[in-house]
């Protein structure tokens, strides 16, 4: 594991590299430079403030998905900021299981259940970013060239039937508390050598049906929405800032395109032309021209790694400071 971990950091870090160069060379720096020249410090300000909004109602559902004992919001805080900030950081979303030995050190949650919470928490992420597109893509189906309504449209509903399935399995597999004597004996191979992948299934359900007897899908379903609400307003306010504004919705759009690009086992340090390439290809179908798309998705980045970082530190050291008290 450590050796493929470490073959996947070296691989990246040429890519970075390779990519970064890239940007380099065809970046258009007048474009960058008239927009930072003239930088909007009151939607720059907001920028941050939704990024850290995210991080505050990322704690706040991680509250409401652990389930074997109550954890005080402020306590999560400082989980969610280093867990942002590592997430976006490192490459092919490595940086995103840093959460379980967080949640583990920091408030003593098992790794089981702090890898179950990680699963469910990405389970309403992807449910609710298919929600959301399915009812936004058809309402700009005029604008949307092929090459990206279809497979979005396809994604969604692959995404949504598999939430549905989740949700109906929930309703009506009541959980077995406990095997015979022979169902322990025909799955005891099986089990053994899944045991493990079993075990995180299994807390995984369990801590679906524990949201579901506290009738707190609903509740995790909006917390969900709204961090995504603030993710979209982030990148929003970010190309304001520049004075290069985005369509809303496109910036919906390209948030979505972004999830299957950052689910790739390969890719740059802090997101590094994963990010360039999802924003400009999609920039480009909305017909904008591709140097001042590209142009927008350099700055748009820069703004995410400020964001990243000064509202990740913000919530970090402010939430500390308030529990040492």
């Amino acid at each position: 594991m450590k050796k493929r971990q470490t073959l996947i950091y070296i691989i990246s870090a040429i890519l970075s590299v390779a990519l970064l160069a890239y940007l380099l060379w065809n970046l258009d720096w007048e474009i960058l430079r008239v927009a930072f020249a003239d930088i909007r410090w009151g939607w720059l300000a907001v920028a941050l403030l939704a990024y850290l909004i995210n991080i505050f109602l990322r704690a706040l559902r991680f509250r409401n998905l652990i389930y074997s004992r109550p954890v005080q919001w402020l306590e999560l805080v400082p989980v969610s900021a280093l867990h942002n900030i590592l997430m976006y950081l490192m490459p092919a979303k490595t940086g995103d299981v840093t959460y379980i030995f967080l949640a583990k050190d920091r408030l003593d949650v098992s790794l089981t259940e702090g890898t179950a919470t990680l699963f469910a928490a990405r389970f309403y992420d992807f449910s609710v970013v298919a929600a959301l597109m399915a009812v936004l893509l058809p309402l700009s189906r005029d604008e949307i060239p092929d090459w990206i309504f279809i497979p979005a449209m396809l994604f969604c509903g692959l995404v949504l039937l598999a939430t549905l399935g989740v949700l109906l399995f929930l309703k009506f597999q009541k959980p077995n508390h406990e095997d015979t004597e022979a169902q322990r004996k025909s799955n005891n191979g099986f089990r053994g050598s899944m045991s493990r992948w079993f075990k995180i299934w299994e807390k995984f359900i369990a801590g679906l049906r524990e949201i579901q007897q506290h009738g707190a899908h609903g509740r995790v379903a909006l917390l969900t929405a709204g961090i995504w609400l603030c993710v979209y307003s982030n990148f929003y306010f970010a190309t304001k800032s520049m004075g290069l504004p985005v369509a809303f919705y496109h910036i919906a759009i390209i948030s979505m395109v972004m999830i299957p690009l950052t689910l790739l086992p390969l890719q740059g340090f802090a997101n590094l032309g994963t990010h360039e390439i999802g924003w400009t290809s999609v920039l480009v179908a909305f017909d904008y021209p591709y140097k001042t798309a590209l142009a927008i998705a350099a700055g748009s980045h820069f703004v995410l790694l400020l964001s990243v970082l000064v509202s990740g530190g913000l919530a970090f050291f402010g939430a500390q400071f308030f529990l040492k008290k």
